[in-house]
């Protein structure tokens, strides 16, 4: 089983490494890599209240073992007046394709449901990502738009899914 909870000063060195991974930054917004002194700053000055910081970051771990790090969870640019915010995730590579994104995105909106009382999460998903596309599709997700030449990396670019889900059904 899998829980969400905060970070704590401890996952340092297991978030540098999975913020910095290179091969994740095509799906991302990534430009520099995190120093460990700027990801120790955030571990400590987080008040982990999207109301306060605008995001909120979780650590994705086993259930029975809280320092086995599997990924990250995170609720950013937060939007209160219309109570909807972006969702990212991301697996550590060594816990890819156990189902293990499928379970922590779950709880993830489960979380922004009942914690952060929101009314919709969005996610932008390379189509190229097709293993994250099929998780989002697996958990209810709804593909709205598609967005072209949205990822661009040195030779490239790639067309992006954007996924919505309404936490208050109509």
């Amino acid at each position: 089983m899998l829980k969400l909870r905060a970070l704590e000063p401890e996952d340092l060195d297991q978030l540098y490494a999975i913020e910095n991974d290179l091969d994740d930054w095509e799906y991302s917004s990534m430009s520099a890599p995190f120093s460990h002194y700027a990801l120790r700053d955030y571990i400590a000055n987080q008040h982990c209240d999207l109301t306060i910081d605008q995001q909120v970051r979780l650590v994705v771990c086993d259930d029975a073992d809280e320092q086995q790090v599997v990924g990250l969870a995170d609720i950013f640019n937060f939007d209160a007046r219309h109570r909807r915010a972006e969702i990212g995730l991301v697996i550590a590579k060594k816990y890819r394709n156990r189902g293990f994104a499928s379970k922590a995105a779950l709880l993830l909106v489960d979380y922004a449901e009942r914690t952060c009382l929101l009314d919709q999460l969005y996610a932008f998903i390379s189509v190229e990502n097709e293993s994250c596309c099929k998780v989002f599709d697996k958990i209810g997700f709804k593909r709205a738009s598609i967005l072209k030449n949205w990822f661009i990396n040195a030779k490239t670019s790639s067309d992006s899914i954007i996924f919505q889900y309404f936490l208050k059904k109509d």
